[in-house]
């Protein structure tokens, strides 16, 4: 490992020991590799590991309320992928996903609260989200062409901030139609509506 902070110690438990007080983490929060161990003392570098970070919160969140769910995590060109499992996902893909994208929300702020920079969380659960972005590109198009023919505008939601940029992102290119988000929180209201002419 050539990053991460050197603690030192008489044997390898006070070593990590030094490393979990400074790094303000629990053992399997960690990442790290002995540098030496002679002489008396050990010598370790060691970092916080978001795999692991977010192995731990996942498995005591599930726990804590009785799910089953188990997640599978691996960094990804950019970008931590985590595949969920199990049988009760379908509390997180109700509502269009809303739970699943809370989820991911939490494990970005866990990972926010922890480290000062990560690679962004992206959670899916058998392709669960490009199937729903692929529906809500049509609600889109579907919206666009409605608030074109009302000549007013036409609301969507409310959404999620993950749902939000699927819609924003399909109309992007479209010069007859803009979208606005309203509302306060997590989920809020996408309105499209006609270009305004000047």
């Amino acid at each position: 490992m050539s990053v991460g902070e050197s603690f030192t110690g008489s044997t390898m438990d006070e070593a990590l020991s030094q490393a979990c007080s400074a790094l303000q983490a629990r053992v399997g929060e960690l990442r790290y590799d002995v540098v030496s161990s002679d002489d008396g003392q050990v010598e370790i570098r060691a970092e916080l590991d978001p795999v692991a970070i977010l192995g731990l919160f996942f498995a005591e969140t599930f726990s804590a309320g009785g799910l089953k769910i188990q997640v599978h995590l691996e960094h990804q060109e950019e970008v931590l992928s985590g595949e969920l499992t199990g049988t009760d996902l379908g509390l997180l893909t109700a509502s269009g996903g809303r739970g699943l994208d809370a989820l991911q929300y939490l494990s970005n702020r866990v990972l926010n609260r922890r480290l000062q920079q990560h690679a962004p969380v992206h959670l899916d659960c058998g392709g669960f989200k490009e199937r729903r972005a692929e529906q809500l590109e049509e609600q889109a198009v579907a919206a666009a062409d409605e608030a074109l023919r009302r000549g007013a505008p036409v609301q969507m939601g409310p959404l999620t901030p993950a749902a939000r940029r699927v819609v924003h992102l399909a109309l992007a290119d479209d010069p007859d139609v803009e979208t606005e988000s309203d509302g306060e929180g997590f989920l809020k209201r996408l309105f499209v509506r006609p270009v305004r002419r000047r």
